[in-house]
C-alpha cells in the first residue's frame, strides 16, 4: 500500500527518533551508522519532490513551530531570536542541499531557516565559508513575502553585532566606528518600515547611549563608567 504524504513524513520522523534513542543510550557509533542508512534509503526511495516537501515540513516544525525538541536540546538551545539546531550528520547534509536550492529560488522562509540553522561557523558542508548566509537573511528581509521572525531575526542582529562590538569596552572596541554608525542606520531603518517590538527598540537605545558614553570616554578622557550613570545606563549589560 503506497504511503500517503502525512504518513510518509511521520514515518520519516520515527526512523529520526531511532537515532535518538542509539544516541541517548551512549551508542554514537552505531546512531551515526543507523542515520546514514537511513538517509541513503530515503534518498533512494522516495522522489525528490516528496523529499523537498517533508524537509520543508522538518525546517517549519522545528523553527515556527518549536517541535522536535530533541533538535533543539542536544547539543542546540534555544536563546532569544536564534534557534540553535543539532541534526545529525547526514540529515544536516540533506537539509542543507534543500535549503540552498530554495534560497537559489528566493523562497521564502527558507531564506530565513538557512541563517537561523546555518548562521555559525561550524557548518561542515561550507568548510572555506563561502555561502554567506547574514546576506541571504538581508535578501529575506527586503523579499515581498518577509515575516515578523525575519525582521525580528534581522533587527536582532544589528543588537548582536554591537553588543559583540561593546564586549570590552571601555577597553577598546572591537567593531570600527563606521561599523557602528552603519548597523545603527540599518536598525533605525528596519523601525521606520516595519513593526519592532519595544523590546527590542529599548536594546537599541541601550547601545546608542553606550556608545556614546564610549566615544565621549575616547575623546574626553572622561570616566567611562561615570559617563554610565549619567546616561543613567549600566555597564556590561547583557540582552
Amino acid at each position: 500500500m503506497e504511503l500517503t504524504q502525512n504518513n510518509r513524513y511521520k514515518k520519516f520522523t520515527i526512523e529520526i527518533e531511532k537515532y535518538f534513542e542509539y544516541y541517548n543510550k551512549g551508542l554514537k557509533k552505531q546512531a551515526n551508522i543507523y542515520i546514514k542508512s537511513f538517509v541513503n534509503d530515503f534518498e533512494k526511495s522516495v522522489p525528490k519532490s516528496e523529499r523537498d516537501e517533508i524537509l520543508y515540513r522538518l525546517c517549519r516544525e522545528m523553527l515556527d513551530e518549536e517541535k522536535h525538541e530533541k533538535f533543539l536540546r542536544n547539543g542546540g538551545n534555544k536563546c532569544g531570536y536564534h534557534i540553535s539546531c543539532h541534526l545529525p550528520h547526514e540529515l544536516n547534509r540533506i537539509v542543507w542541499d534543500y535549503l540552498k536550492r530554495q534560497c537559489e529560488l528566493e523562497k521564502m522562509p527558507q531564506m530565513r531557516w538557512i541563517f537561523q540553522i546555518y548562521n555559525t561557523h561550524h557548518n561542515p558542508f561550507d568548510t572555506k565559508a563561502e555561502y554567506n548566509t547574514y546576506k541571504i537573511l538581508q535578501k529575506a528581509y527586503k523579499h515581498k513575502e518577509c515575516d515578523q521572525k525575519t525582521v525580528d531575526l534581522y533587527f536582532y542582529e544589528q543588537i548582536q553585532w554591537l553588543e559583540w562590538g561593546a564586549h570590552h569596552f571601555p577597553e577598546g572596541c572591537i567593531i570600527t566606528k563606521e561599523s557602528y554608525e552603519a548597523t545603527v542606520k540599518t536598525a533605525k531603518k528596519i523601525i521606520a518600515e516595519k513593526y519592532v517590538c519595544s523590546y527590542l527598540k529599548e536594546a537599541l537605545d541601550y547601545f546608542i547611549k553606550l556608545y556614546d558614553c564610549f566615544y565621549k570616554y575616547t575623546d574626553s578622557g572622561e570616566d567611562f563608567y561615570k559617563l554610565c550613570d549619567k546616561a543613567n545606563i549600566s555597564f556590561p549589560t547583557y540582552y
